[in-house]
């Protein structure tokens, strides 16, 4: 007998394979590039890890493996791509506290004070980029083992044909 669990358990596996199928075939046929760890190691691509651990594992354990994926991939594509140029930092999107607070346009209230200091200690505070939280974990990303390029002899033999 199927209890309602099994049923949204088979639901919403098939909701994340048909994701991920319709990923591959519509998406990231036209994105111009490809999975960064697949390109430098020679193995499956992040998509296709993630498809088969669903269907192997169930959705949260899968999710949970295709994640673990796509970190060593991000760290794979920051190891190995090569560098880009980087924009100004005028044109470039960071977060400008000085900015982004409402002090340019008048801070001082009647009494003429107002948030004038303020404003002034948040034009001091330009050293904020969006990205805070991604740079404290690119210095563990030196720690993470990715695997080196396979050679044809360490391909599967199903692969080979």
């Amino acid at each position: 007998m199927t209890t309602p669990r099994d049923v949204m358990a088979r639901l919403s596996r098939s909701f994340c394979l048909w994701a991920i199928h319709l990923y591959q075939r519509h998406i990231s046929t036209h994105k111009g590039f490809s999975c960064a760890y697949r390109v430098h190691t020679g193995r499956s691509s992040c998509s296709a890890l993630g498809a088969r651990a669903i269907r192997r594992f169930g959705v949260f354990p899968g999710i949970k493996m295709l994640q673990d994926r796509l970190h060593r991939c991000g760290v794979s594509h920051r190891r190995y791509a090569p560098p880009s140029m980087r924009p100004p930092s005028r044109q470039r999107g960071d977060c400008d506290v000085g900015c982004d607070l409402p002090c340019d346009s008048g801070c001082d209230g009647p009494s003429g004070k107002g948030l004038s200091r303020w404003c002034d200690l948040a034009d001091c505070a330009d050293a904020c980029s969006c990205d805070w939280p991604q740079r404290k974990n690119r210095k563990k990303d030196q720690d993470i083992y990715i695997p080196p390029k396979r050679s044809v002899r360490q391909l599967p033999r199903d692969r080979l044909r």
